[in-house]
């Protein structure tokens, strides 16, 4: 009977289609059309578009990347991305965002959120990312085409960016060293990266929708975006404690990402996705006096008990992702020597580690879809003295570069009266 009657109700209809289109467009960097290693690549994207929106979500950068050395190259694990050292977006005179080291960032998270199925397959084809220590092999004098999304960036926020603006947005990809960012003999000058576009998809409304739109928005386009702050640290080969004054400066501090790496870079040797353990004992974070966790997070310091070590940094970063109970959630942090390895020179897959820090700072969850902030209160360290220590067993075998990444909200706000852009920390 319900089937029937639902059969019959001939006023439930679909409604028709918004006056809107979709357009596919390609925008070449400003500054140049032939890069190397170490070079800045600038993307400006147009404004002053009427009614048109872009969908980051759906877009990416391509680009062709040339090895003409006389042997070949491999990608770091993480594919073509581990090449750029550091991203910034400026939205007219105001920085939206700038992380350096942002690769280092980009290859923890590849660990921590993507199964080495996906490396391998789909990672493999799109940018060059490897299950292995390595990823896709250049050739020499040949050339591969990459294409990757702004992941990590606020560009990812769970909205169409709105292009009406005065103000343009200008993306700058800064590229690294061929010695930290590839594993292979090839100089900067003998990598080429050229045919760079971003291609993106922009929804263009009908003046009808878009007049709905401006009238339900109070006068403002309003988009909360995930961001990160970046602070680097060393740590010497003899010291066996650190204390870092951070520096982050927010209203809502949602968590700290803590990365270490070996200072010195092997040009044939993974580099930035061979993270270490260094027999680190326990960490924690001080905000304005106050203790975050309250109870230290502990390893397995000694050298001799290697069995469980980065169990418990595991499941705090697990936790942080929303992950502990969701075990289906895929990783590929046991890849190479794995998560537990001290300090090894990324020269072969067992050499090679993917040891990582996360502390949450989040003290209420709320529930949400794909690319939900997820946030309702993080942790104001506006005015505050920020500090994480990190004790250790014993001395480092090794110097070390200490990263540490604030994962954060801001506000970007667009007046509808003067499409002006403001942007809130």
């Amino acid at each position: 009977m319900a089937a029937t009657t639902q059969k019959l109700n001939y006023s439930e209809v679909s409604p028709r289609a918004s006056s809107s289109r979709a357009v596919r467009t390609e925008t070449v960097p400003t500054n140049g059309s032939n890069f190397s290693m170490g070079q800045e690549i600038i993307i400006d994207v147009p404004a002053n578009l009427n009614n048109t929106f872009c969908d980051f979500q759906s877009s990416y950068i391509k680009a062709s990347f040339e090895n003409n050395d006389g042997v070949a190259v491999n990608f770091s694990a993480g594919g073509f991305p581990t090449c750029i050292k550091q991203i910034v977006l400026e939205l007219g005179g105001q920085t939206l965002f700038s992380c350096d080291n942002w690769n280092t960032l980009y290859e923890m998270m590849i660990s921590l959120d993507t199964s080495e199925s996906f490396r391998k397959n789909s990672g493999e084809r799109l940018f060059g990312a490897g299950d292995d220590f390595n990823g896709a092999t250049v050739a020499a004098g040949t050339a591969r085409q990459v294409c990757f999304p702004l992941v990590l960036t606020p560009l990812m926020a769970n909205r169409y960016f709105p292009l009406i603006g005065r103000d343009r947005l200008r993306i700058r990809l800064i590229l690294d060293t061929s010695a930290r960012a590839l594993l292979g003999a090839a100089t900067d000058a003998e990598i080429n990266v050229t045919s760079v576009a971003l291609v993106t998809y922009n929804l263009e409304l009908g003046s009808d929708v878009m007049a709905q739109v401006a009238a339900n928005s109070d006068g403002a386009f309003k988009m909360l975006m995930p961001s990160y702050q970046h602070h680097q640290s060393s740590l010497s080969t003899s010291e066996t404690s650190k204390v870092m004054t951070l520096g982050f400066s927010m209203s809502s501090l949602n968590r700290v990402l803590v990365a270490q790496t070996r200072q010195a870079a092997t040009a044939a040797n993974a580099h930035i996705g061979n993270r270490a353990r260094n027999r680190l004992n326990r960490y924690f974070l001080t905000i304005g006096g106050v203790k975050y966790p309250m109870r230290d997070i502990r390893d397995v310091g000694a050298a001799s008990v290697a069995v469980g070590a980065g169990s418990e940094p595991l499941a705090e970063a697990l936790i942080s992702q929303r992950a502990l109970c969701a075990w289906s959630h895929d990783s590929s942090i046991a890849a190479d020597g794995g998560f537990d390895i001290l300090d090894g020179a990324g020269n072969t897959s067992a050499a090679t580690g993917s040891y990582l820090i996360e502390i949450d700072l989040e003290s209420q969850r709320v529930a949400g879809g794909e690319g939900s902030l997820g946030l309702v209160a993080g942790v104001n360290t506006i005015g505050q003295v920020m500090q994480m220590q990190m004790e250790y067993d014993a001395v480092p075998a090794n110097a070390m570069v200490i990263d540490v990444f604030g994962e954060h909200t801001v506000m970007v706000s667009l007046d509808l009266q003067s499409l002006v852009y403001s942007i809130a920390v």
